[in-house]
C-alpha cells in the first residue's frame, strides 16, 4: 500500500474513533465473493461525549478511506458489492452479531472540486456519504477543540464540560445541523466564573452542492446562536454562583463559512443581541477570531495533534452534573474530616477533639450529612458537627436549609450543633443574606465554597464566631 494512502486511512480510523465510532473490523475480508473486496473499517456509532454527525449512516457502516478518487467510479461500485455480499451472506451475517449492514461512508483527502460531481451523484444515488477534504476537517477540529475545552476547566477546581447537545432551536434544519459544547470553570485566581460556548454548524449537504456564497451563515443565522447562549446561560447562571458575574466566551465552527457582515460585524452586533446582565454575565468575547471556517488546508498535520488525546474526563452529561458537584462537595469535605481526625478541628471552649461518627441512622429533615462527628465524652458541653451537601437540598434550597435548622432546634438533643452547608456551585443571594442574619442560640451556621475554599458565616454572634474559629484551619473567611 502507498504510504499516503496508509496514512491517510489511519488518520481515518483515528478520526471515527475519537468522533465515537466503534471500530467493528478493520480490514473487513470479503472473502472469495465475486466484484466485492476488502474493506476498509466497518464502523458502530457508540459514544457518549459526542453526537453522532448528522452527515453520515446511522447503524452498521462500511467505510471506505481513499487518498483520491477524481472520476473513479469503481470504489463506489466495489463498495456496493461489499454491502450487498455482506447482507446476504450468513457467514458475514453472524461476524456482525446478526446485524446488518445499513451504510457506506467514503473519505477521500481531495477538495470537493477535485473530485468528479458524477461520482458525488453516483454516492448520493446508491445513499452513501462522501466526505471531502473540508469536512474531515470540520469534523477533525471538533475532537481537537474538544480537548481544548476538557484541557481549560481542568485547570480549576469546579470544571465541567457538558456533553455535545443539539441546539434546541434549528435554523434551516433541512439544511444545518447546529450541536453544542459548554464548558463552565472558577477557581481561586478566578474573578468571574468563564463560561465557554463552542458551537458547530454542519452543513447537511454533499460537496457538490455545498457552496460557501449561498450556504454561508448570514447575521440572523448568528443572531439565533447568541440567543441559544442567553438561554442556556440563565440555567447557568442559576446552576452555578449565582451571585458571581459570568464572563462568557463564544466560537461558532461552520462548515460552510460566513457572510462577511456576520463574521466582521459579530463583536458589534452580539453586544445588542440580548440584555446580557438579566443573566449576570458581561458581554460575550465573540469576534472575527472566534468564527472559524473550514476551507481546506494541509490538514494531515493538524489531524495529529488534534488527536494527541481525547481525555472526557471532565466532560459530563446534564444528569451528570449533580454527581459532579456532589464529588467536589466531598472532595472539600474530607479535608475537614482529615482535620477532625488530625485533631485540627476542635470544641471551641474545651479544645477537646471531635470522633467521626459513620451512623447509618441520622438523617436531619431527610437528609444524611456528609460529615458527621459528635463530643459528648469527658466535656459537660455535648457538640456535634455537621456537613451537608448544598446540592442534594431539594428546591428551593432555602427552605431546605431552615427545616434543617428547623428539625435542629426542635430536638434539641445536642447543647451545640455546629453546622456547614458545603457547596461545588456557589450560594444564592438569598443563602448569604440568610447567613449573614442568621442567629440562633447553639447552633453555629456556615456556609462553605468547595471550590474557592471561602466561609461565609455571622461573625457577629458567639456561635458564629466559635464556628469561624473551628474552621479556620481549613477555610478561608469572608
Amino acid at each position: 500500500m502507498d504510504r499516503a494512502v496508509e496514512l491517510f486511512e489511519e488518520l481515518s480510523k483515528e478520526l471515527l474513533s475519537k468522533l465515537g465510532y466503534h471500530i467493528v473490523k478493520e480490514d473487513f475480508d470479503m472473502r472469495d465473493a465475486v466484484d466485492a473486496e476488502t474493506v476498509d473499517l466497518c464502523v458502530d456509532f457508540k459514544d457518549e461525549l459526542f453526537l453522532q454527525p448528522a452527515y453520515s449512516p446511522k447503524g452498521i457502516t462500511f467505510v471506505e478511506c481513499k487518498e483520491s478518487i477524481g472520476s473513479n467510479q469503481k470504489p463506489l461500485d466495489d463498495l456496493e458489492q461489499s454491502i450487498k455480499h455482506a447482507n446476504e451472506d450468513e457467514y458475514h451475517v453472524k461476524r456482525l452479531d446478526g446485524k446488518k449492514v445499513t451504510g457506506g461512508l467514503l473519505l477521500i483527502n481531495q477538495k470537493a472540486t477535485q473530485i468528479d460531481k458524477d461520482v458525488i451523484n453516483n454516492a448520493k444515488s446508491k445513499g452513501y456519504y462522501l466526505w471531502d477534504q473540508s469536512r474531515i476537517f470540520f469534523y477533525a477540529m471538533k475532537v481537537f477543540s474538544h480537548s481544548v475545552l476538557e484541557n481549560w476547566v481542568s485547570q480549576n477546581r469546579l470544571g465541567i464540560v457538558l456533553n455535545e447537545e443539539i441546539m434546541k432551536n434549528q435554523f434551516h434544519p433541512e439544511m444545518f445541523h447546529t450541536t453544542v459544547f459548554v464548558g463552565v470553570r472558577y477557581g481561586e485566581q478566578l474573578d468571574n466564573v468563564e463560561v465557554y460556548f463552542s458551537y458547530y454548524v454542519d452543513c447537511l449537504k454533499s460537496p457538490t452542492e455545498l457552496d460557501s456564497q449561498h450556504d454561508a451563515l448570514h447575521t440572523e443565522n448568528v443572531k439565533i446562536i447568541l440567543d441559544d447562549v442567553y438561554h442556556r446561560l440563565e440555567e447557568i447562571n442559576k446552576k452555578y454562583y449565582p451571585r458571581l458575574q459570568k464572563s462568557v466566551t463564544i466560537e461558532i465552527h461552520s462548515l460552510s463559512g460566513f457572510t462577511k457582515d456576520a463574521e466582521f460585524n459579530v463583536k458589534l452586533y452580539s453586544k445588542h443581541q440580548n440584555d446580557w446582565s438579566n443573566v449576570n454575565a458581561l458581554s460575550p468575547k465573540v469576534d472575527e477570531h472566534t468564527l472559524f471556517k473550514y476551507a481546506t488546508i494541509p490538514w494531515e498535520a493538524v489531524m495529529d495533534f488534534a488527536f494527541s488525546k481525547r481525555t472526557g474526563r471532565n466532560t459530563k452529561k446534564r444528569d451528570q452534573v449533580d454527581d459532579e458537584l456532589v464529588r467536589i462537595e466531598k472532595l472539600f469535605t474530607k479535608e475537614f474530616e482529615n482535620g477532625v481526625r488530625d485533631g485540627h478541628i476542635k470544641d471551641p471552649f474545651t479544645e477537646h477533639s471531635f470522633r467521626n461518627k459513620n451512623d447509618g441512622n441520622n438523617a436531619i429533615a431527610g437528609y444524611k450529612p456528609i460529615l458527621l462527628a459528635e463530643l459528648t465524652e469527658k466535656t459537660p458541653i455535648h457538640q456535634r458537627l455537621l456537613i451537608f451537601s448544598r446540592t442534594r437540598l431539594k428546591e428551593p434550597k432555602i427552605n431546605e436549609i431552615k427545616k434543617i435548622i428547623m428539625e435542629i432546634k426542635a430536638k434539641q438533643d445536642f447543647q451545640y450543633t455546629w453546622i456547614g452547608l458545603m457547596s461545588g456551585s456557589g450560594f444564592s443571594w438569598e443563602a448569604i443574606e440568610y447567613n449573614k442574619s442568621f442567629n440562633e442560640p447553639g447552633i453555629g451556621f456556615g456556609l462553605v465554597d468547595a471550590v474557592t475554599k471561602k466561609l461565609f458565616v455571622n461573625k457577629e454572634t458567639n456561635e458564629g464566631k466559635k464556628l469561624n474559629q473551628m474552621f479556620l484551619s481549613e477555610c478561608i473567611t469572608s
